[in-house]
């Protein structure tokens, strides 16, 4: 099984969980938002991890690379635990709904489509062929 964690600073993680479900229906989610109360943050990821077999596949998505949210969920990853940071919803969709077991072939191919996909549109210039309107 294959749970999606996604953990942020204050609601952030919140907001994007949401929109997950709303746009791609992914289940098995969970959301970890930091600093919105007095619960440590080593226990919020403790919890997030109590319902995971060892067989089970946990993707986790936080918001920022050397934060401390991407910090506390560090000593977790394993060959079935994936901690990606700097995410997006279209990142998100992709690894979450991907039928293929995970890997760190498929992530970085999946990054790289990501960021592909991020331009300036001001500086945008898309081809539009003549049949297009």
């Amino acid at each position: 099984m294959r749970h999606v964690i996604i953990a942020s600073h204050h609601r952030f993680a919140e907001g994007l969980a949401d929109t997950l479900e709303f746009i791609g229906g992914v289940e098995n989610m969970r959301a970890v938002c930091a600093y919105v109360d007095e619960t440590p943050l080593e226990e919020q990821v403790a919890a997030a991890f109590a319902s995971v077999a060892p067989d089970d596949e946990v993707l986790v998505l936080t918001d920022i690379l050397q934060g401390s949210v991407n910090q506390a969920f560090a000593p977790y990853i394993s060959d079935r635990v994936f901690l990606v940071a700097g995410v997006n919803v279209a990142l998100c969709l992709e690894l979450a709904l991907s039928a293929e077991p995970l890997s760190t072939e498929i992530i970085s191919a999946a990054l790289e489509q990501a960021r592909s996909a991020m331009v300036l549109v001001n500086t945008y210039a898309a081809e539009v062929g003549e049949d297009d309107e």
